[in-house]
């Protein structure tokens, strides 16, 4: 695969929020934009040093955000083969003290997420470890770590390569069934941008139920748009100008919970509407819970406009409000979703 065609990158974050970065960079890249994609690591790791939320003492993870890419309108030729972005995201504890491994992976090929994080959370991820204590333990103070973690990334760097291109595999996992507890309209046309989120009423005990089994609606309100403007950032500055992301899957965990976020898209007249749904695995008693499939296609019908949109939302979940929206694009919007729909009282 030629270095034009695959854009990768690889940080590592210390106990102590220190990044180290291991990026492929092409030779015919500016020294400005060089410079630029150094500065990349805390732009996507910001979100991931998330230890809490607001009141919520449960620690989270971006597993991992994927996304597909589509081409820009305005280049009238494509010289760029890249489809697919992932952001791959592995925490590990240990001693009390976090670690985080993220990759960011631009491919021609639609590439397995699943494959790829297990290999970094399972893998690299632990070789980094276990090696620091090893080297640690017989080296002492001579132990160089900056030369051990370069070589541990660059070690990384070349397993990741050798795993992309794999077929991408059916799981389990897509035949769980889950139980939607929101939606998240945006719309981009240009400078234009506009977010809402629709979700239960205040007053729905389901609200409070289920506060506990996501970050919060504030934050969840805010990661497609965020993310998808840090992979848009990435791609200009590799100079893949002819091409835009498109978020189209988000995982998160925490301790024996996580939530799955999909989205669709369509594009008309320069305006691109998206929706999606932030899920949880379905639990005892829990009626209105389906596959993936399900949301994926109800999604469709929206965007397709082959069903009303309020019809098809009390479809998903009848608790949801299809007529209540929470705007999403601004800091009032926000205030009011943190203070409102976050409140646990």
């Amino acid at each position: 695969m030629e270095s034009l065609d695959l854009l990768l990158g690889l940080f590592f974050s210390t106990e102590d929020n220190i990044v180290y970065e291991k990026i492929d960079l092409s030779t015919r890249l500016s020294e400005e934009n060089i410079k630029q994609i150094k500065l990349l690591p805390m732009r996507f790791l910001g979100p991931l040093f998330m230890s809490h939320a607001y009141e919520n003492k449960r620690k989270w993870n971006i597993n991992f955000i994927e996304s597909t890419l589509s081409s820009n309108q305005e280049y009238k030729i494509q010289e760029s083969f890249i489809q697919s972005f992932l952001c791959l995201n592995s925490l590990v504890e240990v001693e009390n003290n976090t670690t985080y491994l993220f990759a960011f992976i631009g491919s021609p090929y639609t590439e397995d997420p699943k494959l790829l994080y297990e290999k970094i959370n399972k893998y690299i991820h632990q070789s980094i470890i276990q090696g620091r204590h090893i080297n640690q333990k017989t080296y002492g103070v001579e132990f160089n770590y900056n030369k051990f973690i370069s070589a541990e990334l660059r070690r990384g760097i070349n397993l990741i390569k050798h795993s992309l291109g794999s077929p991408r595999k059916m799981y389990w996992e897509e035949k769980k069934k889950y139980f939607s507890i929101g939606l998240i309209e945006r719309i981009k046309n240009g400078d234009f941008v506009e977010s809402n989120l629709y979700t239960f009423d205040t007053d729905d005990p389901l609200r409070i139920r289920f506060l506990n089994a996501i970050p919060s609606y504030y934050f969840m309100a805010i990661l497609p748009d965020y993310f998808e403007k840090r992979i848009f950032e990435t791609l200009k500055l590799f100079e893949k100008k002819d091409i835009y992301p498109n978020i189209r899957k988000i995982k998160l965990s925490g301790s024996n919970v996580e939530v799955l976020y999909i989205e669709e898209f369509v594009v008309e007249n320069q305006t691109r509407k998206s929706y999606g749904l932030i899920l949880i695995p379905t639990q005892e008693k829990l009626k209105e819970s389906y596959e993936i499939s399900f949301f994926k296609k109800k999604l469709r019908f929206i965007l397709d406009e082959k069903r009303n949109f309020e019809k098809t939302i009390i479809e998903i979940n009848s608790r949801i409000n299809p007529f209540d929206k929470w705007s999403a694009n601004s800091n009032e919007g926000l205030s009011k979703i943190k203070e409102l729909l976050d409140n646990k009282n």
